[in-house]
């Protein structure tokens, strides 16, 4: 199948490759991941539209977007017509990103949302960069954060920085991977990201060889599983706690406190 920002995120491309945003769902919950990629709804999250939005307000077809997504428009009360609240600030947000020289550099030398495809241990993965820059292989992803404190991490037992807590260091790692298949080494890997607090936070990260050789090891370790769920091969582990869990959870006894 040729990929193509059309059919992208359809559910034959979901079924079959795998992204790292898909990989990260897995993760979660094995039961869930699979169910969403069989109704075609894994990327239907409020934050998923967002995400979007900041990144086409930063570097993609601001109208065509705002035209394709009139959901984003509140049709009640006051605000009827106007863009809802959450979205102003993702556009705040973006304005400040666009205030900063660096960031503007970076984004005029760069080719937008560049579709690469590869494999990794067999399976078929897919990826859009963000900001790509042909000259060097250099890769650039962006970001719209609530904030950038440190979030909890319940396997870790400790807070953790927000790229590491949310995956884009697994998400970097991975698209180095496969732009070093297609076309070499990177010469610089890149997050930018902007903050919708009420005054936006900015923030501009590179990451070490070796912490992404360590998230492309992860990902090696767990992605062949999580394609064989896919194929049927292997049988879904549940979680308990996810919306989807919950959704087909059956009681047949009664649990014993003692």
């Amino acid at each position: 199948m040729l990929l193509t920002q059309q059919n992208y995120f359809s559910k034959e491309a979901n079924k079959e490759y795998i992204s790292v945003s898909q990989f990260k769902a897995f993760a979660e919950c094995e039961a869930q991941a699979l169910h969403n990629i069989e109704i075609g709804g894994e990327n239907e999250k409020a934050a998923f539209l967002e995400g979007k939005l900041f990144e086409n307000w930063v570097a993609g077809d601001r109208a065509l977007f705002m035209a394709q997504h009139p959901e984003m428009i509140s049709t009640r009360g006051a605000t009827a017509g106007q863009l809802k609240a959450e979205f102003n600030k993702v556009i705040k947000a973006a304005e400040r990103f666009l205030e900063q020289d660096f960031f503007k550099d970076i984004i005029n030398k760069c080719e937008k949302q560049v579709i690469l495809t590869g494999k990794i241990e067999g399976v078929k993965v897919k990826c859009a960069l963000d900001l790509f820059d042909r000259e060097t292989n250099s890769i650039y992803d962006i970001k719209c954060m609530k904030d950038f404190k440190e979030q909890w991490n319940k396997e870790e037992k400790s807070y953790v920085p927000w790229y590491y807590i949310y995956g884009y260091v697994l998400q970097l790692a991975v698209y180095r991977e496969i732009v070093r298949q297609n076309f070499g080494e990177p010469k610089e890997i890149g997050l930018m990201a902007a903050s919708k607090e009420e005054e936006p936070d900015l923030q501009a990260k590179s990451f070490s060889s070796e912490l992404l050789d360590l998230e492309l090891e992860y990902f090696k370790n767990n992605v062949k599983r999580y394609n064989d769920i896919k194929k049927g091969i292997v049988t879904p582990s549940y979680c308990g706690e996810c919306a989807y869990c919950k959704s087909i959870k059956q009681i047949t006894r009664f649990e014993v406190i003692k």
